[in-house]
């Protein structure tokens, strides 16, 4: 996200009028204020300036990226990039599964060690299957992802 200025900037030309009541008086303290003044308006206006072609920086560089990414081809990406790459796929780790985004450019996927889920046990008749029971308890094994 760009940089936003304050909506309103200060003004230094009040200052100015105020300034001018103490010319005739303390003459080397009006020429220093007034010069202050001065410069800070200056700096003012070069620094917004610069925040501006920041902006138009930051705002091509995003347009670049539209215009460079092939919207038909097909990224597998880490977050939900849908509205900048339509064909996107947005990768996610199912149970036991865990991502190594550590390496530059290069993710590594590998099964977690704890990566199973409980079942009963059965006999192993897929039409009419029955449960296993030990001492009046259902068996449940681990069977992994």
């Amino acid at each position: 996200m760009a940089f936003r200025p304050p909506k309103k900037q200060p003004e230094f030309a009040d200052l100015i009028g105020i300034l001018a009541q103490t010319k005739q008086a303390e003459n080397p303290l009006y020429q220093t204020l007034s010069e202050l003044i001065n410069r800070l308006t200056q700096f003012q206006l070069i620094t917004l300036q610069a925040i501006a072609d920041i902006n138009d920086s930051i705002n091509n560089s995003q347009a670049l990226l539209n215009i460079i990414a092939d919207k038909r081809a097909t990224y597998l990406t880490a977050v939900d990039e849908k509205i900048r790459l339509p064909n996107s796929r947005w990768l996610i780790a199912g149970t036991g599964i865990v991502f190594d985004d550590t390496v530059a450019n290069q993710r590594t996927i590998s099964a977690g060690g704890n990566a199973y889920y409980d079942a009963p046990l059965t006999d192993g008749n897929v039409d009419e299957t029955d449960l296993i029971f030990a001492l009046g308890e259902c068996i449940i094994v681990q069977v992994p992802v």
